[in-house]
């Protein structure tokens, strides 16, 4: 992507016009001001700058460009972002490096949007779609939800999809790779791999159809012999192990309930939908993933695990104990009265009340397990009670552990949790977990190493991710002033990328802004931040960095700036390499070495090289 792309995106979209058609907004001197939608803001407290293009919200410190402030308020991509507001402007972005792979991606989503309208306009028209009318209505589903979410029927005829795309020229090699259809083992030709079913378009965040999952007609000839679900194919628009179907609906309503709700069914959303409870969502024949959850994350702080009682095991509950224990996320279950699934429950009388009660009344994942530890038989002896305690800590002991200090506090008081219910020393809970902690790391490393022998390689460790800069991680002043000159001043990218190395950068967010830099300016691209957004993929390190670009813009020399910097780089490497020898110099086994050592220091002393 070419930085002018991005700056004519940008000057095409005015923030004061983009985020007044988010936030009511009054002018204010030469700003506007509004109620922030980032938080629960009474006393209006968001300013859009139109001189500057900036917004910034004096209470919670939210800052940025047009580009963020979409991204932000959407949860979606800078890419997307990017891409929407080019749509907004009429700006058709021009090709990238990744052209051929871009190209394909589009080509795949107009296909899959073409599909979805065939299969709906079926359902709503077709002769043939009678028996798919008549099973959603004994289902008691709406014709205005039907199209609402543009559910679909796909004939029991074995190439009715692949005649319509010949006869639209649509490419059945495109169709193929989507999965909606597939080729004959012998005679040659294509045929339909979704026949005779009831079709949900399965939706990305921004309502793109991505995918499908179909149900088959319970009088199907086919019912017999085929599943009852069958989802696309896992491509690069889909993975049923991300996406959730009817989150592109959700998340309006998600946001001001403050959660989302996981079912198991698409008729389970339609119905919640129809019946005015906007804010669920439903998993694709899967269970509860961290990757759900880290999705759903990006809308609402908090997720309500919906259980049929009798469906609800030990499993699942299981699951949703450790992904509770290993994500920054509020994950609460409920459970549904015995023999309901939510569909069969909403279309009660006073259903929707019912369900709404049920959303309430959601236990977070440790205080369900608790109680169902506590109301077990088995807690009723003192092997049955440790076994219980036993297994429900190694639960805990499996999921990854929450970084940072937000991960440390929630540790603490899962653990004091655990104890008072169970009438434990907590320093008991904490002995008992970190053996089991040990185990699993010894039994994680014992599978990891291979048996040596030839043709055995190593695994090779994978980095951590770096992280944006927090309380718990301060950069050096130096190293701050950096950043702040160089997404000032692109230009200077190439002085500093001459004499200073990234391994120099102690803190890993602005560790991977300087490499991000550097890999621009090496491509012989401008190293701009607009370009770089792109490649940090890291919206709090993307906010940090607009406002120390800022910062980086007010000041009036930068290049005598950058100097300063520089030397102050230098000055550090010298205390390093002192430090370095006066260790030596106490370790010395002889007197050659010691004098030899003590000339290097004195030279550092004086500022001379050696």
């Amino acid at each position: 992507m070419a930085s002018d792309q991005v700056r004519l995106v940008k000057e095409a979209n005015d923030i004061v016009d983009v985020v007044g058609g988010y936030v009511a907004l009054r002018p204010a001197g030469g700003t506007y001001k509004g109620l922030c939608p980032f938080h629960n803001d009474h006393h209006p407290s968001f300013d859009v700058d139109p001189r500057r293009q900036r917004y910034r919200c004096w209470s919670c410190g939210k800052f940025g460009d047009v580009l963020q402030f979409v991204r932000e308020h959407e949860r979606i991509t800078f890419r997307e972002a990017l891409e929407l507001l080019a749509r907004r402007a009429g700006i058709t972005l021009e090709a990238t490096q990744n052209e051929e792979l871009q190209r394909s991606r589009a080509q795949q989503l107009l296909a899959m949007r073409w599909a979805a309208q065939q299969y709906h306009q079926c359902l709503l028209d077709a002769e043939l779609a009678e028996p798919a009318r008549v099973y959603l209505g004994q289902r008691q589903l709406l014709g205005s939800t039907i199209r609402l979410f543009g559910v679909g029927y796909a004939p029991l005829s074995g190439e009715w999809l692949v005649e319509k795309a010949r006869a639209e020229r649509i490419s059945l090699e495109v169709l193929e790779s989507l999965g909606l259809i597939a080729r004959r083992t012998r005679g040659g030709g294509f045929y339909d791999r979704f026949r005779d079913r009831v079709v949900f378009p399965i939706r990305d965040p921004l309502g793109r159809p991505v995918g499908f999952g179909g149900r088959i007609l319970p009088a199907s000839p086919l019912a017999s012999r085929h599943p009852k679900y069958y989802n696309s194919s896992e491509t690069v628009l889909f993975s049923k192990g991300e996406l959730l179907y009817g989150l592109d609906q959700a998340r309006g309503a998600g946001a001001t309930a403050g959660y989302l709700a996981v079912v198991e069914g698409y008729t389970d959303v339609l119905m919640a939908n129809q019946k005015g409870i906007g804010e669920v969502v439903a998993t694709m024949g899967t269970a509860l993933t961290a990757r759900h959850v880290q999705h759903l994350r990006r809308f609402v702080p908090r997720v309500v695990l919906v259980y049929d009682a009798d469906a609800g095991g030990e499993t699942g509950v299981d699951r949703a104990l450790e992904i509770f224990a290993s994500q920054e996320v509020d994950l609460k279950i409920a459970t549904l009265p015995p023999g309901l699934d939510p569909c069969d429950l909403l279309v009660q009388p006073e259903g929707a009340e019912r369900f709404r009660e049920v959303l309430a009344g959601a236990l977070d994942a440790l205080d369900f397990k608790l109680q169902r530890l506590l109301s077990s038989d088995s807690m009723a002896s003192v092997e049955g009670r440790r076994r219980a305690i036993e297994a429900m800590l190694a639960i805990i002991a499996l999921a990854p552990e929450l970084p940072g200090q937000a991960g440390a506090v929630k540790r603490e008081l899962i653990v004091s949790r655990i104890a008072r219910r169970l009438a434990l020393k907590e320093e008991t809970v904490w002995a008992r977990l970190e053996e089991l902690r040990r185990q699993r790391r010894r039994e994680e490393t014992e599978r990891s190493t291979p048996t040596s022998g030839p043709g055995r390689e190593t695994r090779e460790a994978r980095p951590p991710e770096a992280a944006p800069e927090s309380r718990q991680s301060r950069s050096a002043p130096e190293e701050r002033q950096l950043l702040e000159i160089l997404l000032a001043e692109p230009s200077l990218v190439a002085t500093v990328a001459a004499t200073l190395s990234t391994e120099e950068i102690g803190h890993p967010g602005l560790r991977q802004l300087l490499a991000g830099l550097y890999a621009l300016q090496a491509a012989g691209e401008t190293p701009t931040f607009d370009l770089l957004r792109e490649r940090i993929n890291n919206p709090r390190l993307e906010e940090w960095a607009l406002k120390h670009q800022e910062i980086g813009r007010m000041h009036p020399d930068r290049p005598r700036w950058l100097e300063e910097v520089v030397e102050a780089f230098r000055q550090r490497r010298s205390r390093a390499e002192t430090r370095e020898i006066k260790n030596q110099l106490q370790t010395a086994q002889d007197h050659g070495t010691a004098l030899e050592l003590l000339r290097q220091l004195q030279n550092q002393n004086l500022g001379t090289d050696f």
